[in-house]
């Protein structure tokens, strides 16, 4: 693989395991290439085959390749993931089809590390998003400051050429 196209494979999948979500910068490295269909078993090595992959759910990916059954796993790009697969209040995968739990568990999405990757991933998207509302409200208190001074000051004008 050349290197451009690994950096294109990477931006197409921001940086993320295609199948578990993790990022590069969490990890400390750059991800692993994986085969979807794997060349073992007639594979192209080919960017329409690629999956940009951390090295854990490569590994548990292994050779399997079922494309056509219910217990297969699913494709990142190509599949509905959320058809299949939702994320429950304590950041733990379930399966919504045969497909879905068969993906999770082979995968083994529900790794400790990973709920707990999850549930901190939410915690700071909650922290910014609650970050940006309160910017906005203190924005809008700013604005409302402004707007008294700008009054006060008028009223002062006026006080001061009445006494004139």
């Amino acid at each position: 693989m050349r290197d451009d196209e690994h950096d294109t494979l990477r931006q197409l999948y921001q940086y993320r395991c295609g199948y578990c979500g993790v990022r590069e910068e969490d990890v400390g490295a750059v991800l692993t290439v994986d085969h979807f269909e794997p060349r073992s078993r007639g594979g192209l090595h080919h960017p329409e085959n690629w999956v940009y992959a951390c090295h854990a759910c490569n590994e548990f990916k292994g050779d399997f390749h079922q494309p056509d059954q219910p217990f297969r796993i699913l494709h990142p790009l190509r599949d509905q993931l959320g058809t299949h697969v939702t994320e429950d209040a304590d950041g733990r995968l379930r399966g919504l089809t045969q497909t879905g739990t068969f993906h999770v568990e082979r995968l083994h999405l529900n790794r400790p590390q990973l709920v707990r990757y999850r549930v901190e991933r939410r915690r700071q998207q909650e922290l910014r998003q609650t970050q940006i509302r309160q910017l906005q409200r203190l924005q809008e208190l700013e604005e409302q400051i402004q707007a008294m001074t700008e009054e006060l000051n008028g009223i002062n004008r006026e006080a001061g050429n009445k006494i004139d």
